[in-house]
């Protein structure tokens, strides 16, 4: 998680996936590595058949296949449909919980419309959501949603069932959260040094 999509590059995820695994090698279980995809559906069905018991984060940050177009551009391939299928399928051979991670954007996904059709994909799928309030980095117009917002989201979560955390972000403050080290990095490689 956080160098790319893991699924894009396969081969090396799997060799990484056998050697963290490996009892001779790293040692780690099986059920203490998880993959975190924006929803490559063909990976996360080869994922499910190579390493079963290797969990499993789909970073879904919408409901509706127009806007996980908007945010999720992979998703105009592999829609929400097809990826829902490809989730259950992997739940099905791995009888694990799935994690749906969703960054909570500003007027933008954070909506209690958004919520609702959340709930019976989650249901579905029996899974974990994890809510992550989106870090502001430098260059990026999208902000955070508020606090009083992303409680919102979690009542309409929990009235119906699903199981909600909303993740603690760390790093935030010294610019070093998830996005924000690139893009300060990225920025300073755009002004040229006096």
């Amino acid at each position: 998680m956080g160098m790319g999509e893991p699924l894009a590059n396969e081969r090396h995820t799997f060799g990484a996936l056998e050697r963290l695994t490996d009892p001779d090698a790293m040692g780690l279980g099986d059920r203490h590595v998880t993959v975190s995809t924006v929803g490559l559906v063909p990976g996360i069905r080869r994922l499910g058949e190579r390493f079963p018991q290797v969990g499993l984060a789909v970073s879904l940050h919408a409901a509706t296949d127009e806007l996980r177009n908007e945010l999720v551009p992979v998703n105009r391939l592999w829609p929400l449909g097809e990826l829902e299928d490809a989730v259950a399928a992997w739940y099905e051979r791995a009888h694990r919980r799935p994690s749906i991670e969703w960054a909570m954007i500003d007027r933008t996904n954070d909506a209690d419309e958004q919520a609702e059709r959340l709930v019976p994909i989650a249901l579905r799928l029996h899974a974990h959501v994890n809510l992550i309030p989106l870090n502001p980095t430098p260059g990026w117009p999208s902000r955070p949603s508020p606090p009083r917002r992303i409680a919102g989201f979690v009542r309409v979560l929990e009235d119906a069932g699903v199981t909600v955390t909303v993740r603690d972000t760390r790093g935030r403050g010294i610019e070093a959260a998830c996005g924000q080290l690139h893009a300060e990095l990225a920025e300073r490689e755009r002004i040229p040094a006096t």
